[in-house]
């Protein structure tokens, strides 16, 4: 297991598709702690996961955690993540985030208290990706923050295996099992520490990984989820969550503008009556956008499009073309590369 490369990109803003869409609710986390020798669960509770499966799929991150040796899926990495769970009694188990819920699950309210962990405010959205390559698992995630962070936030990726053949106490010995947790990327379990420091609005990290693919893993089957974590004290609380299903095409680190030399400033950053922007350009470009973008990826403002002719260039910004006061990015763009400078509107 092996960490490419670790490192965090002080922005004010997306580096990703999302930058133009509205940032997606808090996705949270469903555990089913269980065992392949646990009787109990081959029976009501195999079905339940199945039921969630069915109906969360695509609004939580759902994981099977074998945390007891006994099992034929038994994890490390899985007895671990089950040891920051409060009220653990054995299995199985089922989690929302790190909420134990009733036995007989449905009783719980589980619509309700997705919805909820949904609605609460977005403090910072994982994206990632991953690739294939070879024997070789390379992973990619971008955490975005839209809060500021006082306290210690971790990010962590996990091995998911879908659709496992193995054997299941009162089910059968070829039991097709979901949502496997394999292992974690990285040295520990609850990830990579992202910012010693407070970690400001606006602020990215991205973190690369590798991890050689076990051969006994079907790569057609592989998943990679991505936790956020708050740490408080010995504890760690998700924070929100995503997960890749499919291997994509990593993103390239080489930003076109930055490699141009072309530099983006505005005075003063804090707009009370006026401010100016300066784009300074090496060499004549075509296609640029300079646009006003709020914290929900929304455009606000276009100040220019189009080419630029090689030098300096000033643009005038007004506080009353703003309807509202916060938090604003200007944003140059070119081709997916980006420039970003955060503004404070009064």
């Amino acid at each position: 297991m092996k960490t490419l490369a670790s490192f965090f990109v002080t922005t004010f803003f997306m580096v990703s598709t999302v930058f133009a869409q509205r940032i997606p609710p808090n996705k949270p986390v469903i555990v089913k702690v269980t065992s392949t020798e646990c009787n109990v669960c081959g029976l009501k509770a195999w079905d339940e996961l199945k039921e969630v499966i069915d109906l969360y799929d695509d609004e939580a991150v759902i994981m099977s955690v074998h945390p007891l040796e006994l099992s034929l899926l038994f994890s490390n990495t899985s007895l671990e993540f089950v040891e920051n769970m409060p009220q653990f009694f054995g299995t199985p188990s089922f989690y929302i985030n790190r909420e134990v819920q009733p036995f007989n699950f449905w009783l719980g309210g589980v619509r309700e208290t997705i919805e909820a962990f949904q609605e609460r405010q977005i403090i910072a959205h994982p994206s990632v990706k991953y690739a294939i390559e070879g024997q070789e698992l390379k992973v990619e995630v971008t955490t975005e923050f839209f809060k500021k962070a006082n306290r210690p936030h971790h990010v962590s990726v996990f091995v998911l295996e879908d659709e496992v053949i193995e054997d299941q106490s009162s089910r059968g010995p070829d039991e097709t099992h979901s949502k496997i947790l394999r292992t974690h990327i990285g040295e520990d379990v609850f990830g990579t520490l992202l910012s010693a420091e407070p970690i400001e609005i606006g602020q990215v990290f991205i973190n690369n990984y590798s991890l050689p693919l076990n051969e006994k893993w079907n790569p057609n089957k592989i998943q990679i989820a991505v936790i956020i974590w708050e740490r408080n004290t010995d504890n760690y609380v998700i924070v929100n969550s995503n997960v890749a299903t499919e291997p994509t095409e990593l993103s390239t680190s080489i930003n076109f503008l930055e490699a141009a030399q072309v530099e983006l400033s505005i005075q003063p950053t804090i707009l009370i009556d006026a401010a100016t922007i300066e784009v300074v350009v090496p060499t004549a470009l075509e296609n640029l956008n300079l646009n006003i973008v709020n914290t929900l990826g929304q455009t606000v403002q276009t100040v220019f499009s189009g080419k630029l002719t090689k030098g300096n260039h000033s643009f005038l910004l007004n506080r009353n073309d703003f309807n509202s006061s916060g938090f604003y990015f200007l944003v140059l763009e070119k081709g997916g590369s980006k420039l970003i400078q955060k503004i404070i509107i009064k």
